[in-house]
């Protein structure tokens, strides 16, 4: 039988409230990044529902469906409709980088689907991809072209295809 003496009593006590102590400081790390990550979540939503420019672009995507044309480039709303796939672009890097869950993903989804089944939203997405490798550089919005290929709402060739769309842009 195993004899136990007063100090080796004390040193088996201590280590047990170290060993409580050390699970009570993990699920407090753990809460405390449950709630750092929904602040993070809440701030994006928030600038992307509420920021002036991001809103005056979705409403020209959502209500003026031949948004993009020869005009586009010298117009008023180039820079909201650049700010808003930018803004979309960074939140489908995050999904891809798996820095946001795909549950986390949803909450932005109906925005991102919104975007990618406008056909303006389509035609200037891949002038600027064709381009962008015209001139040997990545696409500005390659993550959010990556996501709208990948749900099947671009078609597969998007990349290839140099005759899907109206070509705007001076690529060869």
């Amino acid at each position: 039988m195993c004899n136990l003496t007063i100090e080796n009593w004390f040193t088996l006590i201590s280590l047990m409230f170290v060993a409580i102590g050390g699970i009570f400081i993990y699920c407090q790390w753990k809460k405390s990044l449950k709630i750092r990550r929904a602040e993070f979540i809440s701030q994006i939503l928030e600038k992307l529902r509420f920021d002036k420019d991001l809103q005056k672009a979705m409403y020209i995507i959502d209500y003026k469906q031949d948004w993009y044309n020869s005009s586009f480039h010298k117009s008023d709303f180039e820079c909201s409709i650049d700010k808003l796939f930018s803004y979309v672009d960074y939140v489908c890097y995050l999904k891809t980088t798996g820095n946001i869950s795909a549950t986390e993903f949803k909450i932005f989804q109906y925005e991102i689907h919104r975007i990618c089944v406008s056909y303006s939203s389509k035609e200037y997405l891949w002038n600027l991809y064709h381009f962008s490798k015209s001139n040997n550089t990545d696409c500005s919005f390659q993550n959010l072209i990556n996501y709208g290929i990948e749900i099947k709402l671009f078609p597969e060739d998007f990349k290839i295809n140099k005759s899907l769309f109206t070509k705007i842009l001076n690529w060869n």
